[in-house]
């Protein structure tokens, strides 16, 4: 289990202070010079790591093997994309901006460099932000370094905060991308995210992770902090949530916000039984009112729970002001969105590495009884938690729990057969390890 010391905190202060305000890459206003600019085999192009490097320089083939990200545009020509631009009305899922924003970096043609391919996908400056002013400065070992790549305008993705809201701009939406009601009844998969997951998914994808988390990367950038990474994560997520919900996004001039801002489950569920049941949080509800999405912001009020309790008795009191706000009118939802926004505003001033540090236990603990508080009955609540499980779990590093974790994960395995009970029962045995290891 890793340790924050002092010098590495003081380089995340550092950084971050010099990565404010990032700009995301899509509207960076700098030329985006393709990928074909970082394959050399003497850049990132190497069939195999080298040695003497800040970076593993085979970060292209890396990508080109193993990263989904890099057949983003790919997916778009395929026949579940083909039937879905058809019944949105589109020429073709390739050449429509609703679909281009989230699976290729859709800069504008004036940002476009000679050997920008838009068939790349998610390529490297999607990320890292258009390579204009760093691309033949940023090798330079002697010479760059983190703050003046940033100052030249790569992308922070080293920053906990600024990784998450470039992810979250794609995986969950902005005000200039959204994966709609309308976009998701036409076919698109049902969006789920977790920051500290997500990125280590995609950073050990296939058979070498994309870069390493060594001391030469802990020096220059930060020490990697798990739980801090996940805390914050769940934290921008709902944030971001609410302020969709406060914003204006709304279908014609009726009561609900946009419904893909909803749990799916809510609705869509199986017509041979009466499944519908209002959960704690939801504030007494009555019969067929669809809720929010709101996984991110259970995993907020457990974080609370453990950092600032007051503020975790704000955030289940406003979440059920919401959710009963939901069922009145659009200025009540806005209204109660913005109340709960502030309170998370304050919890996310609370969130650090020196504050989250050995704190795992504690964490995991609140996780299973919040669980016991029967607020995991609905799947996007329990894959959020079994996320948290999963890294508080190997962090904490006992061998005794870790071999529940593909247990617990295989009741999450479909959202269409998700048992409550049976996850429920997974869960508990995280409470007594000797005894569930014996069994």
């Amino acid at each position: 289990m890793s340790k924050m010391n002092r010098s590495v905190i003081a380089v995340l202060v550092a950084l971050l202070a010099t990565a404010a305000n990032a700009e995301l890459p899509e509207r960076d206003g700098n030329t985006h010079m393709g990928v074909a600019t970082c394959a050399a085999s003497q850049c990132h192009g190497s069939a195999v790591p080298r040695d003497g490097s800040h970076v593993l320089q085979n970060e292209y083939v890396t990508w080109t093997q193993d990263d989904p990200h890099s057949r983003a545009y790919e997916v778009l020509s395929n026949a579940q994309s083909r039937a879905m631009a058809s019944r949105l009305g589109l020429t073709s899922a390739t050449s429509a901006d609703i679909c281009l924003d989230c699976h290729a970096d859709n800069v504008p043609m004036a940002q476009r460099g000679d050997r920008f391919q838009l068939s790349d996908g998610v390529s490297c400056e999607a990320c890292h932000g258009g390579a204009e002013n760093w691309l033949t400065s940023h090798y330079n070992a002697a010479a760059a370094s983190v703050e003046s790549n940033r100052a030249a305008g790569m992308y922070p993705t080293y920053r906990v905060d600024a990784r998450g809201e470039l992810c979250l701009s794609c995986h969950l939406g902005n005000s200039n991308k959204f994966a709609t009601h309308e976009i998701m009844a036409a076919g698109h998969p049902r969006l789920a995210f977790e920051l500290d997951t997500f990125s280590e998914l995609w950073r050990t994808a296939g058979r070498q992770p994309h870069y390493k988390l060594d001391s030469d990367y802990s020096d220059r950038k930060g020490g990697v902090n798990h739980p801090y990474t996940w805390a914050a994560g769940v934290v921008l997520e709902s944030r971001k949530r609410l302020q969709l919900v406060a914003g204006k996004r709304f279908v014609g001039d009726g009561l609900f916000p946009e419904l893909a801002l909803y749990d799916c489950h809510a609705c869509h569920r199986s017509m041979k039984a009466v499944q519908w049941r209002a959960l704690p949080r939801h504030g007494g509800v009555g019969p067929g009112q669809p809720f929010l999405h709101d996984g991110a912001l259970v995993m907020a009020m457990v974080l609370a729970r453990v950092l600032s309790p007051a503020d975790a008795e704000a955030i289940e009191a406003g979440l059920a002001t919401l959710h009963r706000a939901s069922s009145t009118d659009i200025a009540a939802t806005q209204a109660a969105a913005r109340s709960l926004d502030a309170t998370l505003a304050r919890l996310q001033d609370a969130v650090s590495p020196a504050r989250l540090g050995n704190r795992e236990l504690a964490l995991l603990r609140e996780v299973l009884a919040t669980g016991a508080e029967g607020n995991y009955l609905d799947y996007i609540s329990a894959e959020q938690a079994f996320m948290a499980v999963q890294m508080l779990v190997i962090e904490i590093g006992d061998p005794l729990l870790e071999d529940r974790l593909d247990r617990i994960a295989d009741t999450l395995n479909d959202d269409e057969r998700y048992r409550p009970s049976q996850f429920a029962a997974m869960l508990a045995s995280l409470e007594e390890p000797e005894q569930a290891n014996e069994q």
